[in-house]
C-alpha cells in the first residue's frame, strides 16, 4: 500500500514538473514578465539598502563633525567613547536577539508538541466514532 502511494506521488510530481515545463515553454511572455518584475523588486530593495547605508554614513560624519567643532582638542576622546558605547550597546542588542531567538525556538517547540497532542486526540476521537 505504501509503495503504491509513493509511486503515485512520483507520477504526480513528474506530471507536475512536466506541466510547469510545458507552461514555461508555451507562455514565454509571462515568464519574461515575471522575471522582469522580480528584477525590479530586487533593484528597489538594493536601492533602499544603498540609501540606508549612505544615510548611516552621513549621520556618522555629522556626529564626528559635531564632536570636532564643539571641542576640537577633546573630539578624539569623545569619538572613541562614542564608538565604545556603540559597540557595547550593539553587543547587548545581539545578546537580547539571541535570547529572543532561543525563547522563540522554545515556544515553537511547545507549539509543535501541543499540535501533535491535539492531532493525536483528534485521531483517537475519529477512531472511536468509526468503531461506534
Amino acid at each position: 500500500m505504501f509503495m503504491l502511494v509513493c509511486m503515485q506521488l512520483r507520477i504526480t510530481r513528474r506530471r507536475f514538473m512536466e506541466t510547469i515545463w510545458s507552461s514555461i515553454h508555451s507562455h514565454q511572455f509571462a515568464v519574461i514578465a515575471v522575471i522582469a518584475v522580480a528584477l525590479i523588486i530586487v533593484y528597489f530593495l538594493f536601492k533602499n539598502l544603498i540609501k540606508l547605508a549612505l544615510l548611516f554614513l552621513l549621520i556618522l560624519i555629522l556626529t564626528g563633525s559635531y564632536f570636532y567643532f564643539t571641542a576640537p582638542r577633546k573630539s578624539p576622546e569623545d569619538l572613541s567613547n562614542a564608538i565604545k558605547k556603540t559597540q557595547e550597546q550593539a553587543g547587548q542588542m545581539i545578546d537580547k536577539g539571541k535570547n529572543a531567538y532561543g525563547k522563540g525556538k522554545e515556544i515553537i517547540g511547545k507549539g509543535v508538541e501541543i499540535t501533535d497532542s491535539v492531532s493525536k486526540a483528534i485521531s483517537k476521537d475519529k477512531e472511536t466514532t468509526r468503531k461506534d
